[in-house]
């Protein structure tokens, strides 16, 4: 029985890593922003940054796309990333 939790176990603890949770919750709430931004925002290194953008790309939550200069990019939550944005962000209003 505990092998059918063993994804949801693997989520949760996914989401513990260190900034994910509030790297998800700024997408959703600004849509979408330029690493600068994102890390002037969270206060975050910008190797700490570059991992987490790439394991949320890795499992599909971020999205990458290129402006202007194929060396910019915006970052925005995928449609699996917004939903689990939401429900992260209902979740936590229901905890007061």
């Amino acid at each position: 029985m505990l092998q059918s939790y063993n994804f949801l176990f693997e989520f949760m603890e996914f989401l513990g890593k260190k900034w994910v949770v509030p790297l998800l919750l700024l997408l959703l709430i600004y849509e979408q922003a330029n690493f600068s931004y994102l890390k002037k925002h969270l206060k975050i290194t910008s190797r700490a940054l570059s991992k987490k953008l790439k394991l949320l790309e890795s499992i599909g939550l971020v999205e990458k796309a290129a402006i202007d200069n194929p060396k910019k990019f915006l970052y925005c939550l995928s449609d699996r990333g917004k939903e689990i944005s939401a429900m992260l962000l209902k979740l936590s209003s229901g905890i007061q």
